[in-house]
């Protein structure tokens, strides 16, 4: 299966999950469609007792000893794996063949055998680059978030099985979660990213980096990966289904302003009718309610023991941004995927 067609029908599964009518236009800006709201519009998950993401409190978590990850193919650049960047219309990412060579076990994961599928980002505003990551750490925002989404190969058979399939649950999928940082100077790993961002600029374009501009996965993420938060939780995006591993590391990644800035400048959402598009700021969803669920870490760090201060208020202010016609988008795509 191409990877075109891989990824469309993952789209089209999502928007028949939803439904017709209005949840197929869930947005990130307050109002009827925002986030508040997705409980409402994608009721049999966005309004679950498992929800992502959480404000992860240090005192309220519980410290447990984890063996070591495995990341295979992290340190390389495989010949047999593309490279795929897309905007599907709420957030930038890089997808991967679904034979890829990236895969992750061990650090406590229910599971030795998680495929990499893609990678995203949710980020800030242009006039608030400090706060954009959907974690919350001690009530500390970050200005942005990087998820590496990996689907488990020994329970299901591609990212859309684990995702939406009959025999889903929270082994079905691990996702890493990484928070950016601003920096003073540039980060080497996200140039080859944002050299063709202009190419993904609209919503539903997709761009095969050239061999040449491939990077291997470990030069964008942390060396040391082996402090993090762990707890059960769902995708962050309706429908919200509840079937996630979640790993989020205490290190971070650096990111320039000037690098961020570009990223927010060239992204841009759906358009509604008639309307030009809006750039692609403050993708994000609040934390949600733990409700009850433990959250364990695998790390001491005595700054953090402490009450985390209430996270700030978070801007609030930009347009209603929708995501219409993820049905006729992914029934295109699918199309030109099979005719192609």
């Amino acid at each position: 299966m191409s990877l075109l067609r891989y990824c469309t029908l993952g789209a089209l599964l999502l928007h028949l999950a939803m439904g017709a009518g209005d949840a197929d236009k869930w947005d990130y800006a307050p109002g009827r469609y925002g986030p508040e709201n997705w409980g409402t519009l994608a009721p049999e998950f966005c309004g679950g007792k498992a929800q992502s993401p959480i404000d992860l409190v240090y005192r309220d978590t519980v410290k447990q000893t984890y063996p070591a990850f495995t990341f295979t193919g992290y340190n390389t650049v495989p010949g047999n794996v593309n490279f795929t960047m897309s905007n599907n219309g709420h957030a930038f990412g890089v997808g991967f063949d679904s034979a890829s060579a990236y895969t992750v076990g061990g650090g406590g994961l229910p599971g030795n055998n998680y495929k990499l599928a893609q990678f995203h980002f949710h980020w800030s505003f242009l006039d608030n680059l400090y706060a954009g990551s959907e974690h919350v750490v001690n009530g500390e925002i970050y200005p942005a978030e990087l998820h590496l989404v990996h689907w488990n190969a020994d329970q299901h058979t591609d990212l859309v099985d684990a995702a939406f399939g009959n025999s889903t649950n929270h082994a079905s999928l691990a996702v890493l979660g990484f928070f950016l940082e601003l920096c003073n100077v540039d980060n080497p790993a996200f140039e080859p990213m944002l050299k063709s961002i202009a190419n993904v600029s609209q919503s539903g374009t997709s761009y095969k980096m050239s061999s040449s501009d491939r990077f291997n996965l470990d030069s964008l993420l942390p060396a040391d990966r082996t402090n993090f938060f762990r707890y059960n939780g769902s995708l962050t995006t309706p429908t919200c289904n509840e079937v996630v591993t979640w790993t989020v590391f205490k290190d971070t990644i650096s990111i320039s302003r000037k690098q961020l800035t570009k990223f927010l400048n060239n992204v841009y959402y759906k358009p509604l009718p008639n309307t030009a598009a809006d750039k692609m700021e403050g993708n994000y969803r609040p934390p949600q309610a733990l409700n009850g669920r433990t959250v364990y870490r695998s790390f001491d760090d005595v700054s953090l023991n402490v009450t985390p201060m209430p996270p700030p208020k978070r801007t609030t202010g930009a347009a209603s941004r929708f995501v219409p016609g993820l049905l006729s988008l992914a029934l295109a795509a699918v199309i030109v995927a099979i005719f192609k």
